[in-house]
């Protein structure tokens, strides 16, 4: 049968963009009360935390970010046939607790299904929600074995946080009866006040393609008006982590 070179037009938006653009919900979690701060903050140094303790110190990041509006540079280089490899910039919408959405005016017509795409599937605040989680400690980092509680395509999620603020330094998915995989690693500066991502890597491998992508942001400004997040419906919140 004749290999359709199209696939992989058709599938970059759904297997690549969403994973590239998805991940820094996670890290940008929502504000929490001062008691959960203080929780975090008295034990970010002792090992082992417990899951709790751990998403507590994750949502103790960054309590005034209601918002902020990005400029997003995307570069995403597919590793085999038909070797894509487009880069295009646009606008990246952040709303707490961890909704993002995306503007991509001049992408590709292929790609085009990406903006205003709108994604929560990973905020911290739904950790404790969708998964079954367990902790241990290694150098300065917490270590999270996130087990998903309804059954899926994702078999478990690996995560890394800063023990020192909460910061989540790396996220890697694993497939029930596939090879496919996707991990991001994430740098963060302080602008404006607030400690948020500033560029990502990622390797991605899903279904037929595999691919690498680095994003950047910057010409942040925070807490304005943004496009507004459509929450999952009621009971259907972890739908799109499996």
């Amino acid at each position: 049968m004749a290999r359709d070179p199209g696939r992989g037009l058709r599938a970059l938006p759904y297997l690549l963009m969403a994973a590239v653009l998805g991940a820094c919900a996670a890290a940008l979690a929502a504000p929490v009360s001062s008691a959960a701060r203080q929780q975090a903050a008295g034990t970010a140094s002792v090992a082992p935390a417990t899951a709790q303790q751990v998403v507590a110190l994750i949502l103790s990041r960054n309590p005034k970010l209601r918002t902020y509006r990005a400029v997003a540079h995307l570069d995403i280089k597919q590793l085999n046939f038909p070797y894509l490899h487009p880069q295009f910039g646009g606008v990246e919408y952040y709303t707490s607790p961890g909704f993002v959405v995306s503007n991509f005016p001049h992408v590709p017509f292929y790609l085009r299904s990406v903006n205003f795409e709108q994604t929560g599937a990973y905020a911290a605040t739904r950790f404790l929600e969708c998964y079954n989680i367990s902790t241990s400690a290694a150098s300065d980092d917490y270590l999270l074995h996130m087990v998903p509680k309804q059954n899926g395509r994702v078999a478990y999620v690996e995560v890394r946080v800063s023990r020192a603020d909460g910061a989540i330094r790396h996220m890697e998915w694993f497939y029930n009866k596939s090879r496919d995989h996707i991990a991001f690693d994430m740098d963060y500066s302080i602008v404006g006040g607030f400690q948020v991502i500033t560029s990502q890597r990622s390797t991605i491998r899903m279904s037929h393609i595999v691919a690498v992508a680095t994003s950047t942001f910057d010409d942040f400004q925070f807490n304005v008006p943004v496009p507004t997040p459509t929450p999952a419906a009621p009971g259907h919140e972890c739908d799109s982590l499996s």
